[in-house]
């Protein structure tokens, strides 16, 4: 007997043998069908088709919230037909939202109405007709099912953000870091890191976070974030408990009465110019400003009275220096003052002895106190790339001592600049600071000549490093790829050695396993120089105003004069391949740069998706092998400048083509 058995709303996997169900087989005409909000559920029970119910497109949802308006909407006015389609598109296509609201709007004729509803649904949507029993509490029972309260807070803490908002997962982990949300159970940093990837990963599991833009970011749907701030607000009986303005274009800050019983403020992503009131908020734990472009002063004792307070960012503002008071923050985990206009740093912040996180990078900071960096104890991650970098070393230096960094025991991430060969030596030398050593920016130093990589004892306590970036080296006429693990000849060696050194090779960790993205930037006098090998994982590689580059690639010439293994050839030329993974190549500003392949080999980029070319006017052809290359962006005036072998050449590399905006 054939059947179909619909289940509907499952939240725990059923063992269909012990209800005495049958389990269809793989060829039977039988079905069993269930939905559920939780994915794992189907992975448990060896669902063999799973389909993901998305919310509806625009054009039906539009549809369905306008047949629950009524009629009436069809000849309204066209304000009051813009506001509902703001009214609806709110709704994220989410059909029970759609539904509710728009009967909640059947009854409203006028355009301050609509207008004030719009304000509710942003502000406090559970205020809203039907909301509250009708959308957020069949979507709280999803919440209820999360097995921890850390994915719960987790969750409650993604509301913070702007609605639609696209959340960096790094970004979101290090702020629930530092409230305590992800334990302490792991000491190494990716670990806790790995940890927290794991509980957003556990939130989109169960349908209540999503995909943001990429596979690093997530954002949540409008009405999920309605139902965390309506728990976060006690269900809706403590407006003021979860503080929420974000994205909503404040030109300034509420009252500091409503401060007083807040939990968690956020006030990212608005126009608040300046902060003139000194609140009292004694339970406050996240203070967010970040992304208030114009706010350029915070009065002295403002944080005077918020000793509960454990994150504090406020990155992406235009302060130039920290109100005094700061040491009042007894409990402050995370500090993030990331692209402000700070160039000193005050003594009084040498006090946060509590202090985990502290990002200082891509800001014009000059001067440090001697001893701040050093009365951080606690410090495990430090940001300070694009930042201050005259450490002193010996007698070298004017800044604070290096021996300050090398006294941060629990130092887990850096990103650090540099601005000495003394100091890149000094750092490549401490085992514990180069092996934290995430992104190196390396940065006016004239006297340094030639740079190798990625032999070079330089990198091999670097184990961890993503990012090498150098910037404004005016002598620096050399970037030597040498990637070659052996290089006295073996013709000269005994077998027996040979094989000893071979040994010896594999069982050694490879140097710069992790090195991502390369930047060069204004260094006049350099050549690239390849001398055998690769840098393995290298995914992306910047050139900026590299004025004297004339080829990407210069062959030295003891490679020239004997290939080696990893080479072939194509008749009169040479293929090499340098960077095997490289996926992106961009080339801005060389004014003599002229080809991408010198005269006697061809580059050969086998995992090449994106070449981006801006201002290298005398760069005539494209010479390279990229297979998998599916966009070059570059100026329609320079595209058509180029010259090419052949019609079918040209015709070949014509679909890749992207005017730049």
């Amino acid at each position: 007997m054939n059947f179909v058995l619909l289940l509907d709303d499952v939240w725990e996997p059923l063992n269909f043998r012990m209800l005495g169900i049958p389990v269809p087989k793989h060829n039977s005409k039988s079905k069993i069908v269930l939905t559920t909000r939780i994915e794992d559920v189907c992975d448990r029970m060896d669902v063999r088709r799973k389909l993901k119910m998305e919310c509806l497109p625009w054009d039906p949802a539009w549809e369905l919230f306008r047949e629950k308006v009524g009629e009436h909407l069809m000849s309204a006015s066209p304000e009051i037909q813009q506001q509902a389609q703001a009214l609806a598109m709110k709704c994220g296509g989410l059909p029970l939202a759609l539904i509710t609201v728009g009967r909640a709007m059947a009854s409203k004729r006028t355009a301050k109405e609509w207008k004030h509803a719009i304000t509710v649904l942003k502000m406090a949507p559970w205020q809203l007709l039907g909301m509250e029993f009708d959308v957020l509490e069949p979507l709280k029972k999803s919440y209820d099912n999360l097995t921890s309260d850390k994915l719960r807070l987790c969750l409650l803490y993604c509301s913070l953000f702007p609605e639609e908002f696209s959340i960096s997962k790094d970004w979101i982990i290090g702020y629930c870091i530092g409230e305590g949300f992800i334990d302490d159970l792991y000491t190494e940093m990716d670990e806790i890191y790995n940890k927290g990837h794991d509980l957003l990963g556990d939130l989109k599991i169960a349908s209540l976070l999503e995909k943001g833009e990429d596979e690093d970011h997530i954002k949540m749907h409008p009405m999920v974030r309605a139902m965390a701030l309506w728990i976060a607000s006690d269900f809706g009986t403590k407006e003021t408990k979860w503080l929420v303005r974000a994205g909503v274009g404040l030109m300034e800050a509420p009252g500091a009465e409503k401060w007083t019983d807040a939990e968690r403020i956020s006030f990212m992503r608005n126009n608040i110019l300046e902060l003139y009131e000194k609140p009292n908020c004694p339970l406050l734990k996240t203070l967010m400003l970040q992304g208030n472009p114009g706010l350029d002063k915070i009065c002295d004792g403002f944080f005077q009275f918020m000793p509960s307070l454990r994150v504090l960012d406020l990155s992406h503002t235009s302060i130039s220096e920290l109100p005094s008071g700061i040491s009042s923050l007894v409990q402050l985990q995370y500090l993030d003052l990331y692209n402000t206009n700070i160039r000193s740093l005050p003594r009084e912040l040498g006090s946060l002895a509590t202090l985990r996180f502290l990002l200082l990078s891509h800001m014009p900071l000059e001067m440090i106190p001697g001893g701040v960096i050093c009365s951080l104890t606690m410090l495990q991650v430090l940001y300070m790339d694009l930042s201050y970098g005259d450490w002193k070393v010996g007698v070298s230096g004017n800044g604070v001592d290096f021996q300050e960094l090398e006294n941060l025991r629990r130092l887990r991430a850096l990103d650090i600049t540099i601005q000495s060969p003394e100091a890149l030596e000094r750092l490549s030398r401490s085992y514990r600071l180069a092996g934290s050593t995430r992104n190196l920016l390396i940065k006016t130093c004239s006297s340094m000549t030639k740079i190798e990589l990625p032999t070079s004892n330089l990198w091999k306590n670097m184990t961890n490093l993503k990012r090498v970036w150098i910037a404004s080296c005016s002598n620096l006429a050399e970037v030597i790829i040498d990637g070659r693990k052996e290089t006295v000849s073996s013709n000269a060696l005994p077998r027996a050695i040979l094989q000893a050194r071979a040994e010896l090779v594999d069982g050694e960790q490879p140097i710069l396993p992790t090195l991502h993205d390369i930047i060069l930037q204004g260094l006049h006098k350099v050549k690239i120089i390849y001398k055998g090998g690769c840098i393995k994982n290298l995914s992306s590689l910047f050139i900026w105003y590299c004025h004297g580059l004339e080829e990407l690639i210069t062959v030295s010439e003891e490679e020239d004069t004997a290939a080696t293994g990893g080479e072939q050839a194509l008749g009169a030329f040479r293929v090499i391949t340098p960077f095997p993974n490289l996926r992106e190549l961009y080339l801005h500003g060389l004014a003599n740069f002229k080809r991408l392949s010198s005269n006697t080999c061809t580059l050969h980029f086998p995992s090449l998706e994106s070449l981006k070319i801006v201002e290298c006017p005398n760069l005539k052809k494209l010479k390279l092998s990229a297979g998998g290359l599916n966009v070059i962006q570059c100026s329609r005036e320079w595209w058509d400048g180029l010259e090419w072998d052949d019609e079918e050449v040209r015709a070949s590399y014509e679909d890749l083509f992207r005017p730049l905006r």
